[in-house]
């Protein structure tokens, strides 16, 4: 049998140095997980003491062990389980009488111990010298001075603990309370027997926990039935239990203090100096919002920059090359591939890619906590949060969230109450995502112009201004309570030391990847395979004696063989009356009509349709469901459904819009050189789209009422010229060119996607220090979207004015960096402008920047499907509720699903299942009234929306008050 570790834990304040300690001991040998019955962090590590292994827990830093609040509660238990050989108090060596506080506590529990006066190089700067030889002669154990941020100190701390742990443990010296406490212990302890055995602890220590908090271990009390006469304990001690311990205690540390303490000659030091500024009256709200502006920044954006990176190599891993060997390798059937390629690989995959932004954010929260400006901020922000019932630190997530919901969620840890801490984590998800950007970002730029910024921003207002309601709405309700009295100590400020900000942050995303990254696969796993498996229609017949899959086309009928399309053999006519349909449930279905999701999607559209989701529209449905999986996700579904689907059935509406709608074109100015047009106007290519879109309509007709061919002179010279040896046929559309042979899949490049993915990193860390001035994104993602609509237009105009070929086209449409590419598309422009076709600087540069892969059709789709629609299906002018409210829906609906599993790590499935039903039904109901009210004109379905909300905060309060009646919020 292994022999049992020796096991020491270390004990103190908050922010007396504990954690750099810990850090300093064990590096990067530490694991990181809760404590049993509660989501308090426990961290244990390990480190070589000589020839000895030694594990090191990290007890929850308290001020006082009452064992009510999570923390305390978890500290004490563990303590009484004996498994400590040796406790390991800090203290606070600038602010002593303070922490004593807490080492009386722990001298009561009568487990051997060590005092570490820590920062003992801050109060010698200060000016304070202490004798630590009083200090341990009062307590009878050692007392070793240290500086947990210095290696030498460190060593010197590891060379004195061989000694301790090699030599005879030193049990800590009993405390004497005065006269009247001890009256009162030896009144108790015969009463507290039965809850001391229960515990397994001394009746002398349970007799002083009760002293101090009668509230400490009251469930072991009711369990063991022991009942105490509070007025029989008030008598001895002629006060109230709680203010006698309190007293006796403080009493105790003021006199070993003072005797410690042997000159005080007090300084001003540097954190006085800096507090005078970052907590100055005016000057401290400004200095906080930019410190949390530039937090901001550094998680999304500095995070943003490496995403690629781990979504490129991740799916090349995980998506590709494990789907390659299964399928190419080991040969399994498709729908293995399917499940382990397409949803647990994709899952991976989608984990990954917030690995980056969770990394900066705990680096930037590790920073102000170790530098301690993070008791500064909280103690700025307390004044407005408090409104919510939240103290000052709960602002410090909330404001992460608008980066990633997820770090934001996992940073409401810094809360000590369970109440705050679980409102926190309800409010977070409004606040906008960065995932959310690129959705709000591609509606604002198809519908709403030049006031496209205004409307992103307003989006991200209404986020904050719903969570202000909701919050309130809890409090009275859910959560109901005061913040807790914001007590904090302001720690000395300190440069943190890179190798504890390292181990820090590291830990924590390890945390996030290995636990909330299982909720998270496996419930992609789940929507990969809805997205991948369904029912598709196949055709089969009779040939040459045996069953065959065959397919239709324009060109006949050709056979399925191994998944591709083969000519039949020769003779074979396809008899139609034998043809058999089947249908088949099959893999290989994603984004498309077929999948399970796509087939979910059409059947819950009607709930959707209240708010403007019209039953044709059922992609934007679908879109919904991705969306869980990402919220960018909704872009890459709507294209891809859109795509299959074609136009919205927009006609249905009144004719009248597409009248006015081309009564507006033919009002347009003629080019002044009178050009002959080629191209038919925008809304005869899109005449699905409505009057509310007219705007875009007349700038599409424009463009290409623009195309012209060449003059007369022009067409008569280029009549003249010698024909080429090869000449090639001039286009008027892309569907002209042969289709593109797709090339045979192999194994995926892994060493080429890891360089791929390496060459994302600087080339997105150079637009890094652009973005200081627009933290949102919205200027550079809409000024993506404005140059791949510009492209589009441009290729249009010039594949109008039919004077290229296939060729031509390729080398302008891709904007290739090969060799000879600049001289080819010089000679095209060339031809071009000789054909009276001359492309400005935006064009080119759109040809140039714009990627047609991301937006291509969308916006003519969107148009088409979005048309603010009243309740007789008219189009209505001006702004597009329809859209919006649908917008507000993507902002209020359930948390993606890398969020929802942190949720459920940090308050559980029950609480996390109400947290996401209660916000999708506000999103619907909120969602409904804004497109209702101003647009839709259904006052059914306005009142129905009312009635939701009021029922909603009903059985909040309702189930709020059997919570609470249970006690289910409290620490």
């Amino acid at each position: 049998m292994a022999p049992k570790l020796f096991t020491i834990a270390i004990a103190g304040n908050p922010n007396c140095g504990k954690t750099a300690l810990f850090n300093a001991l064990t590096g990067a040998r530490q694991s990181v997980g809760n404590w049993p019955g509660v989501t308090v962090e426990k961290k244990e590590g390990f480190f070589e003491l000589g020839n000895q292994h030694i594990r090191v827990v990290d007890l929850p830093g308290t001020y006082a062990l009452f064992a009510n609040a999570e923390d305390e509660r978890a500290a004490v238990d563990y303590l009484l389980t004996r498994e400590a050989d040796l406790i390991v108090n800090i203290i606070d060596a600038s602010n002593i009488e303070r922490n004593l506080f807490l080492t009386s506590q722990l001298v009561d529990m009568q487990i051997p111990m060590v005092i570490a006066a820590n920062m003992i190089d801050i109060a010698e700067k200060r000016g304070l010298h202490l004798d630590l030889d009083i200090l341990a002669e009062r307590f009878g154990v050692p007392v070793i001075p240290l500086s947990a941020v210095n290696e030498r100190s460190i060593t010197n701390f590891i060379s004195e603990m061989a000694h301790v742990v090699a030599g005879k443990k030193m049990t800590p010296k009993a405390i004497d309370y005065g006269e009247k406490v001890e009256a009162a212990v030896k009144y108790l302890e015969p009463k507290v027997e039965p809850v001391a055995k229960l515990l397994d602890a001394d009746a002398r220590w349970v007799s002083l926990m009760y002293l101090g908090n009668e509230k400490s271990y009251a469930d072991k009390f009711a369990e063991a039935k022991v009942q105490i006469n509070k007025a029989e304990v008030t008598q001895i001690l002629g006060e109230e239990s709680e203010f006698a311990m309190a007293d006796s205690r403080y009493s105790l540390a003021h006199e070993i203090a003072g005797k410690t303490i042997l000159s005080n000659r007090s300084k001003r030091t540097w954190s006085d100096k800096l507090d005078s500024v970052l907590l100055n009256r005016w000057a401290s709200l400004p200095i906080f919002l930019l410190v949390m502006y530039l937090v901001f920044w550094v998680a999304v954006t500095i995070g943003s920059a490496f995403i690629d990176f781990f979504d490129v190599l991740f799916g090349a891993i995980f998506v590709d090359g494990l789907g390659y060997l299964l399928t190419d390798v080991f040969h399994a059937p498709g729908f293995v591939s399917a499940i382990l390629a397409d949803g647990i690989g994709a899952g991976i995959q989608t984990v990954s890619t917030f690995i980056p932004v969770i990394f900066f954010m705990f680096l930037c929260l590790s920073f102000l906590e170790d530098s301690g400006y993070m008791a500064r901020a909280a103690f700025v922000a307390d004044r407005f949060m408090r409104f919510l019932g939240l103290p000052g630190r709960a602002f410090v997530p909330m404001m992460v969230g608008f980066g990633c919901g997820v770090p934001g969620i996992m940073g409401s840890r810094v809360l000590e109450s369970k109440r705050e801490r679980f409102l926190t984590i309800f409010l977070v998800p409004f606040m906008s995502c960065g995932a959310r950007l690129p959705v709000y970002a591609l509606f604002a730029a198809a519908f709403f112009g030049t006031q496209a910024g205004t409307v992103v921003f307003a989006l991200y207002l209404a986020g904050v201004l719903f969570a202000i309601v909701y919050g309130l709405i809890l409090r009275r309700s859910l959560f109901v309570g005061e913040a807790s009295n914001f007590v904090m100590e302001l720690p000395p400020y300190h440069l943190p030391k890179f190798k504890s900000l390292m181990i820090h942050s590291w830990l924590r995303l390890r945390d996030y990847v290995i636990r909330a990254g299982k909720v998270i696969t496996i419930a992609v796993a789940i929507l990969g395979f809805l997205n991948s498996f369904g029912f598709v229609d196949k055709l089969y017949t009779e040939i040459n004696g045996e069953k065959t899959e065959i397919v239709k086309s324009e060109e006949g009928y050709a056979m399925v063989q191994d998944e591709k399309e083969v000519p039949l053999p020769e003779g074979v006519v396809i008899d139609e009356s034998k043809v058999q349909t089947e249908s088949e449930f099959t893999a290989g279905n994603g984004d498309s009509e077929n999948s399970l999701l796509s087939v979910i999607g059409k059947a819950i559209t009607p709930v959707f349709e209240p708010f403007g989701v019209e039953s044709n529209n059922w992609p934007a449905s679908v879109s919904l469901f991705t969306g869980l999986l990402a919220k960018e996700a909704v872009i890459g579904t709507m294209n891809s459904l859109y795509s299959m689907a074609g136009p919205g059935d927009a006609a249905e509406a009144p004719k009248a819009a597409e009248v006015a709608a081309v009564e507006k074109v033919a009002e347009a100015p003629a080019p002044a050189a009178e050009p002959v047009a080629v191209a038919d106007s925008a809304d005869a290519r899109h005449p699905e789209q409505s009057e509310g879109s007219s705007e875009v309509a007349v700038a599409d007709s424009a463009v290409a009422d623009s195309a012209v061919v060449a003059d007369s002179a022009a067409a008569k010279k280029a009549a003249e010229a010698p024909a080429a040896a090869e000449e090639k046929p001039l286009i008027a559309g892309v569907d002209e060119c042969p289709a593109e042979e797709e090339e045979e899949g192999g194994a995926p490049d892994i060493l080429g996607a890891f360089k791929e993915a390496l060459g994302t990193i600087p080339e997105n860390l150079s637009e890094v220090f652009g973005s200081l001035t627009d933290i949102l994104g919205t200027s550079g993602e809409l000024e993506a979207q404005n140059a791949a609509e510009l492209k589009k237009v441009t290729l249009d105009k010039i594949l109008d004015a039919k004077a290229i070929t296939c060729e031509e086209y390729a080398s302008i449409e891709t904007f290739s960096e090969d060799e000879g590419a600049d001289k080819a598309r010089e000679e095209v422009f060339a031809k071009l402008a000789a054909a009276g076709l001359t492309l400005s600087e935006d064009e080119i540069g759109a040809l140039e920047e714009g990627d047609l892969s991301e937006t291509a059709d969308i916006y003519a789709n969107l148009r088409s499907y979005f048309h603010n629609p009243d309740k007789n299906g008219n189009p209505v002018d001006g702004f597009n509720w329809q859209v919006f409210a649908f917008l507000i829906f993507i902002l209020l609906y359930v948390p993606c699903l890398a969020a929802m599993g942190v949720v459920v790590r940090e308050i559980g499935l029950g609480l996390g299942v109400l947290m996401a039903v209660v916000q999708t039904i506000l999103a619907w109901a909120v969602a409904v009234l804004l497109y209702q009210v101003p647009v839709g004109g259904n006052v059914f379905w306005i009142v129905s929306s009312i009635i939701v909300l009021v029922a909603t905060f009903v059985f909040l309060k309702l189930f709020g008050m059997s919570a609470n009646k249970k006690g289910r919020f409290e620490d």
